[in-house]
Protein backbone atom coordinates (compact mmCIF):
# COMPACT_ATOMS: atom_id res chain seq x y z
CA UNK A 1 0.00 0.00 0.00
CA UNK A 2 2.78 2.55 0.25
CA UNK A 3 3.84 1.88 -3.35
CA UNK A 4 0.12 2.51 -4.46
CA UNK A 5 0.17 5.93 -1.95
CA UNK A 6 3.07 7.55 -3.23
CA UNK A 7 2.29 6.91 -6.77
CA UNK A 8 -1.44 8.12 -6.10
CA UNK A 9 0.75 11.53 -4.89
CA UNK A 10 4.25 12.44 -6.63
CA UNK A 11 6.81 13.42 -4.56
CA UNK A 12 5.82 11.46 -1.49
CA UNK A 13 8.90 10.31 0.49
CA UNK A 14 8.17 6.68 1.40
CA UNK A 15 8.05 7.31 5.16
CA UNK A 16 5.29 9.34 5.08
CA UNK A 17 3.45 7.33 2.57
CA UNK A 18 3.77 4.68 5.67
CA UNK A 19 2.33 7.02 8.03
CA UNK A 20 -0.82 7.92 5.96
CA UNK A 21 -0.94 3.87 5.15
CA UNK A 22 -1.55 3.83 9.23
CA UNK A 23 -3.46 6.67 9.60
CA UNK A 24 -6.04 5.11 6.95
CA UNK A 25 -6.13 1.51 8.44
CA UNK A 26 -6.61 3.06 12.13
CA UNK A 27 -9.80 5.26 10.70
CA UNK A 28 -11.23 2.42 8.86
CA UNK A 29 -11.02 -0.02 12.06
CA UNK A 30 -12.78 2.81 14.27
CA UNK A 31 -15.14 2.97 11.68
CA UNK A 32 -15.67 -0.69 12.04
CA UNK A 33 -17.10 -0.46 15.14
CA UNK A 34 -19.26 2.63 14.98
CA UNK A 35 -23.36 1.80 15.18
CA UNK A 36 -25.05 1.10 11.86
CA UNK A 37 -27.42 4.35 10.93
CA UNK A 38 -30.15 2.18 11.92
CA UNK A 39 -28.73 0.61 15.45
CA UNK A 40 -28.95 2.71 18.49
CA UNK A 41 -26.44 2.44 20.97
CA UNK A 42 -25.71 0.10 23.91
CA UNK A 43 -26.28 1.80 27.57
CA UNK A 44 -25.71 -0.85 30.46
CA UNK A 45 -28.38 -0.45 32.97
CA UNK A 46 -27.87 0.67 36.54
CA UNK A 47 -27.53 -2.32 39.05
CA UNK A 48 -30.45 -0.32 41.32
CA UNK A 49 -32.75 0.91 39.10
CA UNK A 50 -34.94 4.40 38.95
CA UNK A 51 -37.54 2.25 36.67
CA UNK A 52 -40.66 1.54 37.79
CA UNK A 53 -40.15 -2.10 37.04
CA UNK A 54 -36.73 -3.98 38.11
CA UNK A 55 -33.64 -4.01 35.08
CA UNK A 56 -30.86 -6.56 35.27
CA UNK A 57 -27.29 -4.84 34.92
CA UNK A 58 -25.19 -5.81 32.02
CA UNK A 59 -24.66 -9.23 31.90
CA UNK A 60 -21.21 -9.94 32.14
CA UNK A 61 -20.30 -12.79 29.70
CA UNK A 62 -18.97 -15.88 31.11
CA UNK A 63 -17.55 -17.42 28.27
CA UNK A 64 -15.48 -20.08 29.78
CA UNK A 65 -18.52 -22.13 31.36
CA UNK A 66 -20.80 -21.06 28.15
CA UNK A 67 -22.84 -19.14 30.58
CA UNK A 68 -24.07 -15.31 31.45
CA UNK A 69 -24.80 -13.66 34.65
CA UNK A 70 -27.47 -11.19 35.52
CA UNK A 71 -28.07 -9.42 38.72
CA UNK A 72 -31.51 -8.20 39.16
CA UNK A 73 -32.65 -5.94 42.08
CA UNK A 74 -36.19 -7.18 43.16
CA UNK A 75 -39.05 -4.14 42.91
CA UNK A 76 -42.30 -3.50 44.45
CA UNK A 77 -44.87 -6.42 42.97
CA UNK A 78 -42.30 -8.53 41.26
CA UNK A 79 -42.83 -12.01 41.27
CA UNK A 80 -40.66 -14.66 40.33
CA UNK A 81 -42.66 -15.51 37.19
CA UNK A 82 -42.26 -12.08 36.20
CA UNK A 83 -38.40 -11.98 36.11
CA UNK A 84 -37.87 -15.55 34.43
CA UNK A 85 -40.37 -13.87 31.62
CA UNK A 86 -38.61 -10.21 31.57
CA UNK A 87 -35.39 -12.64 31.40
CA UNK A 88 -37.13 -14.82 28.60
CA UNK A 89 -35.66 -17.74 30.88
CA UNK A 90 -37.89 -21.26 30.44
CA UNK A 91 -40.75 -21.30 32.22
CA UNK A 92 -40.29 -24.90 32.85
CA UNK A 93 -37.21 -24.38 35.12
CA UNK A 94 -39.27 -22.26 37.18
CA UNK A 95 -41.39 -25.18 37.84
CA UNK A 96 -38.89 -27.23 38.37
CA UNK A 97 -37.81 -24.56 40.81
CA UNK A 98 -40.71 -25.09 42.89
CA UNK A 99 -41.07 -28.54 42.98
CA UNK A 100 -37.80 -28.66 44.99
CA UNK A 101 -38.25 -29.47 48.60
CA UNK A 102 -38.38 -26.16 50.62
CA UNK A 103 -37.75 -24.40 47.91
CA UNK A 104 -41.50 -23.11 46.78
CA UNK A 105 -41.42 -20.35 49.50
CA UNK A 106 -37.81 -19.45 48.80
CA UNK A 107 -39.20 -18.86 44.96
CA UNK A 108 -42.37 -16.96 45.75
CA UNK A 109 -41.65 -14.75 48.22
CA UNK A 110 -39.87 -11.96 47.16
CA UNK A 111 -38.54 -8.87 49.03
CA UNK A 112 -38.60 -5.25 46.72
CA UNK A 113 -34.88 -4.53 46.99
CA UNK A 114 -33.47 -7.31 47.54
CA UNK A 115 -30.61 -8.79 44.75
CA UNK A 116 -30.99 -12.34 42.80
CA UNK A 117 -28.18 -13.78 40.55
CA UNK A 118 -29.51 -15.83 37.70
CA UNK A 119 -27.23 -17.55 35.83
CA UNK A 120 -28.60 -18.82 32.35
CA UNK A 121 -27.63 -20.33 29.06
CA UNK A 122 -29.44 -20.26 25.84
CA UNK A 123 -32.61 -19.38 27.84
CA UNK A 124 -32.13 -22.15 30.33
CA UNK A 125 -31.32 -21.31 34.17
CA UNK A 126 -28.05 -22.65 35.08
CA UNK A 127 -28.24 -21.17 38.95
CA UNK A 128 -29.50 -18.84 41.32
CA UNK A 129 -28.66 -17.00 44.08
CA UNK A 130 -30.70 -15.12 46.85
CA UNK A 131 -29.22 -13.69 50.79
CA UNK A 132 -31.21 -15.26 52.91
CA UNK A 133 -29.40 -13.24 55.56
CA UNK A 134 -26.00 -11.66 56.19
CA UNK A 135 -24.61 -14.77 56.69
CA UNK A 136 -26.48 -16.71 54.96
CA UNK A 137 -26.62 -17.62 50.70
CA UNK A 138 -29.06 -20.04 48.86
CA UNK A 139 -27.43 -21.32 45.67
CA UNK A 140 -29.35 -23.56 43.46
CA UNK A 141 -27.55 -25.25 40.62
CA UNK A 142 -28.28 -26.94 37.60
CA UNK A 143 -27.11 -30.59 37.24
CA UNK A 144 -27.71 -34.06 36.36
CA UNK A 145 -30.87 -34.55 37.78
CA UNK A 146 -32.16 -30.92 37.22
CA UNK A 147 -31.34 -28.83 39.94
CA UNK A 148 -29.98 -28.92 43.63
CA UNK A 149 -29.86 -26.33 46.65
CA UNK A 150 -26.97 -25.49 49.59
CA UNK A 151 -27.08 -22.82 51.72
CA UNK A 152 -23.69 -20.66 51.74
CA UNK A 153 -22.43 -19.50 55.11
CA UNK A 154 -20.65 -16.36 55.56
CA UNK A 155 -20.21 -16.09 59.39
CA UNK A 156 -20.08 -12.82 60.87
CA UNK A 157 -17.70 -11.24 63.55
CA UNK A 158 -19.20 -9.26 66.37
CA UNK A 159 -17.21 -6.72 68.20
CA UNK A 160 -18.23 -4.83 70.98
CA UNK A 161 -17.27 -0.96 71.39
CA UNK A 162 -17.56 1.82 73.99
CA UNK A 163 -17.79 5.22 73.90
CA UNK A 164 -18.46 8.02 75.65
CA UNK A 165 -19.53 11.76 74.83
CA UNK A 166 -20.45 15.23 76.93
CA UNK A 167 -23.62 16.61 74.60
CA UNK A 168 -22.84 20.98 73.91
CA UNK A 169 -25.29 21.77 70.96
CA UNK A 170 -26.68 17.94 70.48
CA UNK A 171 -27.11 14.67 71.03
CA UNK A 172 -26.57 13.71 67.43
CA UNK A 173 -23.46 16.64 67.30
CA UNK A 174 -21.80 14.94 70.49
CA UNK A 175 -22.24 11.18 68.73
CA UNK A 176 -21.04 11.98 65.58
CA UNK A 177 -17.85 13.99 67.52
CA UNK A 178 -17.30 10.65 69.51
CA UNK A 179 -17.12 9.04 66.51
CA UNK A 180 -20.52 7.27 66.99
CA UNK A 181 -23.59 7.07 64.09
CA UNK A 182 -26.82 8.72 63.67
CA UNK A 183 -28.32 4.76 64.21
CA UNK A 184 -26.64 4.66 67.64
CA UNK A 185 -27.80 8.15 68.60
CA UNK A 186 -30.79 7.23 67.51
CA UNK A 187 -31.20 4.19 69.31
CA UNK A 188 -29.78 5.64 72.78
CA UNK A 189 -32.64 7.94 72.80
CA UNK A 190 -35.37 5.03 72.06
CA UNK A 191 -33.63 3.29 75.24
CA UNK A 192 -34.15 6.01 77.56
CA UNK A 193 -37.23 7.62 75.83
CA UNK A 194 -39.16 6.93 79.16
CA UNK A 195 -37.29 8.51 81.34
CA UNK A 196 -35.95 11.14 79.35
CA UNK A 197 -38.13 14.38 77.00
CA UNK A 198 -35.03 14.43 74.10
CA UNK A 199 -36.92 17.52 72.72
CA UNK A 200 -37.09 19.33 76.32
CA UNK A 201 -34.76 17.77 79.13
CA UNK A 202 -31.67 17.65 77.04
CA UNK A 203 -28.99 19.97 77.83
CA UNK A 204 -25.38 21.31 77.65
CA UNK A 205 -23.42 19.19 79.60
CA UNK A 206 -25.25 16.08 79.60
CA UNK A 207 -23.04 13.30 79.12
CA UNK A 208 -23.20 9.17 77.97
CA UNK A 209 -21.60 6.34 78.06
CA UNK A 210 -22.66 3.50 75.27
CA UNK A 211 -21.70 -0.12 75.13
CA UNK A 212 -22.71 -1.32 71.39
CA UNK A 213 -22.16 -4.11 68.81
CA UNK A 214 -20.06 -3.13 65.24
CA UNK A 215 -20.85 -6.64 62.84
CA UNK A 216 -17.88 -7.30 60.54
CA UNK A 217 -17.61 -9.42 57.12
CA UNK A 218 -14.59 -10.65 55.74
CA UNK A 219 -13.01 -8.01 57.81
CA UNK A 220 -14.95 -5.47 56.62
CA UNK A 221 -17.84 -3.22 58.70
CA UNK A 222 -21.41 -4.46 57.54
CA UNK A 223 -23.42 -2.66 60.19
CA UNK A 224 -24.16 -1.58 63.50
CA UNK A 225 -25.45 -4.09 66.24
CA UNK A 226 -27.40 -3.65 69.70
CA UNK A 227 -26.31 -0.97 72.04
CA UNK A 228 -25.60 -3.44 75.04
CA UNK A 229 -25.39 -1.31 77.69
CA UNK A 230 -25.75 2.55 78.12
CA UNK A 231 -24.80 5.33 81.03
CA UNK A 232 -26.70 9.02 80.32
CA UNK A 233 -26.31 12.33 82.56
CA UNK A 234 -29.15 14.55 82.18
CA UNK A 235 -29.44 17.39 84.28
CA UNK A 236 -27.01 15.50 87.24
CA UNK A 237 -29.44 12.63 87.36
CA UNK A 238 -27.93 9.44 86.07
CA UNK A 239 -29.82 6.62 84.44
CA UNK A 240 -28.51 3.26 82.98
CA UNK A 241 -29.75 0.27 81.06
CA UNK A 242 -28.37 -3.13 79.73
CA UNK A 243 -29.68 -5.38 77.43
CA UNK A 244 -31.05 -8.57 78.56
CA UNK A 245 -32.21 -11.43 76.08
CA UNK A 246 -34.42 -13.75 78.12
CA UNK A 247 -35.12 -17.71 78.11
CA UNK A 248 -37.20 -17.49 75.35
CA UNK A 249 -35.27 -15.37 72.85
CA UNK A 250 -36.60 -11.61 73.68
CA UNK A 251 -34.38 -8.71 73.99
CA UNK A 252 -35.26 -6.10 76.45
CA UNK A 253 -33.76 -3.20 78.20
CA UNK A 254 -33.57 -3.15 81.93
CA UNK A 255 -32.17 -0.73 84.67
CA UNK A 256 -28.83 -2.82 86.60
CA UNK A 257 -31.52 -3.96 89.03
CA UNK A 258 -33.85 -5.54 87.13
CA UNK A 259 -36.63 -3.05 86.47
CA UNK A 260 -38.08 -1.82 82.89
CA UNK A 261 -36.97 0.92 81.79
CA UNK A 262 -39.93 0.79 79.32
CA UNK A 263 -43.34 2.93 80.54
CA UNK A 264 -46.76 2.14 79.93
CA UNK A 265 -46.24 5.30 77.76
CA UNK A 266 -43.74 8.02 76.89
CA UNK A 267 -43.29 11.32 77.45
CA UNK A 268 -42.75 12.57 73.67
CA UNK A 269 -45.23 10.76 70.83
CA UNK A 270 -43.27 12.75 68.08
CA UNK A 271 -39.18 12.12 67.98
CA UNK A 272 -36.55 14.86 67.93
CA UNK A 273 -39.09 17.97 67.20
CA UNK A 274 -38.99 21.11 68.90
CA UNK A 275 -41.94 22.39 71.91
CA UNK A 276 -43.40 24.77 70.33
CA UNK A 277 -45.99 25.60 73.43
CA UNK A 278 -46.11 24.22 76.87
CA UNK A 279 -48.98 22.94 79.25
CA UNK A 280 -49.96 26.59 80.45
CA UNK A 281 -53.62 27.61 82.18
CA UNK A 282 -52.74 31.16 81.23
CA UNK A 283 -51.70 31.39 77.73
CA UNK A 284 -53.03 33.66 74.95
CA UNK A 285 -54.00 31.93 72.16
CA UNK A 286 -52.14 32.88 69.07
CA UNK A 287 -54.82 32.57 67.07
CA UNK A 288 -58.16 33.78 68.87
CA UNK A 289 -56.12 36.54 70.35
CA UNK A 290 -57.43 36.21 73.85
CA UNK A 291 -56.70 34.20 77.41
CA UNK A 292 -57.38 30.80 77.23
CA UNK A 293 -55.70 27.57 78.66
CA UNK A 294 -53.36 25.35 77.13
CA UNK A 295 -54.12 22.48 78.18
CA UNK A 296 -51.49 20.20 76.28
CA UNK A 297 -47.93 20.63 74.60
CA UNK A 298 -47.21 21.74 71.22
CA UNK A 299 -44.70 20.01 69.04
CA UNK A 300 -43.52 21.92 65.99
CA UNK A 301 -42.38 19.69 63.44
CA UNK A 302 -42.37 19.81 59.21
CA UNK A 303 -45.84 18.24 58.39
CA UNK A 304 -46.25 14.58 57.43
CA UNK A 305 -43.90 13.88 60.84
CA UNK A 306 -45.06 10.80 61.69
CA UNK A 307 -47.23 10.78 65.20
CA UNK A 308 -46.96 7.78 67.02
CA UNK A 309 -49.28 6.14 69.93
CA UNK A 310 -48.36 7.57 73.50
CA UNK A 311 -49.25 4.20 75.11
CA UNK A 312 -50.78 0.96 74.50
CA UNK A 313 -55.14 1.26 73.87
CA UNK A 314 -58.01 1.99 71.88
CA UNK A 315 -59.06 4.46 69.25
CA UNK A 316 -62.06 6.50 70.95
CA UNK A 317 -62.49 8.96 67.96
CA UNK A 318 -61.67 9.67 65.21
CA UNK A 319 -62.02 12.21 62.57
CA UNK A 320 -62.39 15.93 62.27
CA UNK A 321 -63.09 17.99 65.86
CA UNK A 322 -63.59 21.76 65.93
CA UNK A 323 -60.09 23.99 66.07
CA UNK A 324 -58.43 20.64 66.86
CA UNK A 325 -58.42 20.23 62.97
CA UNK A 326 -57.91 16.25 62.35
CA UNK A 327 -57.70 14.39 65.73
CA UNK A 328 -57.03 11.16 67.34
CA UNK A 329 -58.15 9.99 71.14
CA UNK A 330 -57.28 6.82 72.52
CA UNK A 331 -58.00 5.23 75.30
CA UNK A 332 -55.56 3.42 77.77
CA UNK A 333 -56.98 2.06 80.61
CA UNK A 334 -57.63 3.70 84.30
CA UNK A 335 -59.46 6.71 82.90
CA UNK A 336 -56.20 7.72 81.19
CA UNK A 337 -57.24 9.82 77.34
CA UNK A 338 -54.68 10.87 74.80
CA UNK A 339 -55.17 13.49 72.32
CA UNK A 340 -53.64 14.20 69.15
CA UNK A 341 -54.46 17.34 67.23
CA UNK A 342 -53.89 18.81 63.92
CA UNK A 343 -52.99 16.19 62.06
CA UNK A 344 -52.72 16.38 58.48
CA UNK A 345 -53.54 12.72 57.90
CA UNK A 346 -54.65 9.37 59.94
CA UNK A 347 -52.79 6.27 59.32
CA UNK A 348 -54.42 3.98 56.96
CA UNK A 349 -57.28 2.29 57.97
CA UNK A 350 -57.68 3.62 61.58
CA UNK A 351 -60.76 3.31 62.79
CA UNK A 352 -63.09 4.04 65.80
CA UNK A 353 -62.53 1.11 68.57
CA UNK A 354 -59.27 -0.09 66.94
CA UNK A 355 -56.43 -1.76 69.27
CA UNK A 356 -52.71 0.33 68.70
CA UNK A 357 -49.55 -0.65 70.73
CA UNK A 358 -46.98 1.23 72.43
CA UNK A 359 -45.15 3.97 69.93
CA UNK A 360 -47.66 2.69 66.71
CA UNK A 361 -47.87 5.33 64.38
CA UNK A 362 -51.75 6.92 64.28
CA UNK A 363 -50.92 10.12 62.33
CA UNK A 364 -48.96 12.80 61.31
CA UNK A 365 -48.16 16.50 61.76
CA UNK A 366 -50.01 18.89 60.07
CA UNK A 367 -51.80 22.29 60.78
CA UNK A 368 -55.71 21.59 60.39
CA UNK A 369 -57.96 23.71 62.83
CA UNK A 370 -56.97 26.69 64.40
CA UNK A 371 -53.41 26.36 64.11
CA UNK A 372 -50.93 28.85 62.84
CA UNK A 373 -48.19 26.19 61.59
CA UNK A 374 -47.54 22.59 61.56
CA UNK A 375 -47.33 21.09 64.63
CA UNK A 376 -48.84 18.59 66.71
CA UNK A 377 -51.31 19.23 69.76
CA UNK A 378 -50.90 16.69 72.31
CA UNK A 379 -52.90 16.30 75.55
CA UNK A 380 -53.20 13.67 78.56
CA UNK A 381 -56.10 13.15 80.32
CA UNK A 382 -56.59 11.87 83.60
CA UNK A 383 -60.62 11.23 84.17
CA UNK A 384 -61.09 13.90 82.18
CA UNK A 385 -59.02 16.46 84.23
CA UNK A 386 -56.04 17.55 81.99
CA UNK A 387 -52.34 16.76 83.16
CA UNK A 388 -49.07 18.08 82.09
CA UNK A 389 -47.32 15.58 80.01
CA UNK A 390 -43.98 16.26 80.89
CA UNK A 391 -44.40 16.20 84.11
CA UNK A 392 -47.03 13.85 84.60
CA UNK A 393 -45.70 10.29 85.98
CA UNK A 394 -45.66 7.89 84.19
CA UNK A 395 -46.50 3.50 85.51
CA UNK A 396 -43.67 1.30 85.29
CA UNK A 397 -44.21 -1.93 83.06
CA UNK A 398 -42.96 -4.94 84.58
CA UNK A 399 -39.69 -5.71 85.62
CA UNK A 400 -37.63 -8.97 85.70
CA UNK A 401 -39.52 -12.12 86.47
CA UNK A 402 -38.55 -14.01 89.88
CA UNK A 403 -37.67 -16.89 87.89
CA UNK A 404 -34.98 -14.91 85.31
CA UNK A 405 -33.52 -12.74 88.30
CA UNK A 406 -30.47 -14.49 88.89
CA UNK A 407 -29.65 -15.15 84.95
CA UNK A 408 -30.34 -11.26 84.95
CA UNK A 409 -28.16 -10.59 87.10
CA UNK A 410 -24.87 -12.95 85.69
CA UNK A 411 -25.45 -12.11 82.72
CA UNK A 412 -25.29 -8.35 82.92
CA UNK A 413 -22.42 -7.83 85.57
CA UNK A 414 -19.88 -7.67 83.17
CA UNK A 415 -22.07 -4.92 80.55
CA UNK A 416 -22.53 -3.10 83.82
CA UNK A 417 -19.05 -2.93 85.46
CA UNK A 418 -17.97 -1.64 81.37
CA UNK A 419 -19.95 1.49 82.12
CA UNK A 420 -17.44 2.67 84.63
CA UNK A 421 -14.68 1.91 82.72
CA UNK A 422 -11.72 4.37 82.32
CA UNK A 423 -12.68 6.83 78.98
CA UNK A 424 -10.64 5.54 75.75
CA UNK A 425 -11.25 3.46 72.81
CA UNK A 426 -11.71 -0.63 73.95
CA UNK A 427 -12.28 -3.09 71.81
CA UNK A 428 -13.92 -6.61 72.22
CA UNK A 429 -14.01 -9.24 70.25
CA UNK A 430 -16.48 -11.68 70.13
Amino acid sequence: MPTFIKSAIPGLSTRTAVVLQFVLVAGLATLAFLPRANEEPQIASSSVPEAPESQPTAPPQEASLGFSTIDVVVMRNDTMDRLFRRLELNLADLAMLRNLPDLRSQVDKLKPGELLRFKYRDGELMGLERKLSDSETLQVIRDENGFSTNVLENPLEVHTRTASATINSSLFQASAEAGLSDRVAFDLAEIFQYDIDFVLDIQAGDRFTVVYEEVFQDGEPLRIGNILAAKFVNAGREYRAVRYVDSQGRGQYYSPDGKSLRKAFMRSPVQFSRVSSRFNLSRKHPVLNRIRAHKGVDYAAPTGTPVRAAGEGRVRFVGRQGGYGNVIELEHGSGVVTVYGHLSRFAPKLRRGQRVELAQVVGYVGSTGLATGPHLHYEYRVRGVHKNPQTVPLPDAEPIPSAERERFLTATADLVNTLDLPLGPILVAR
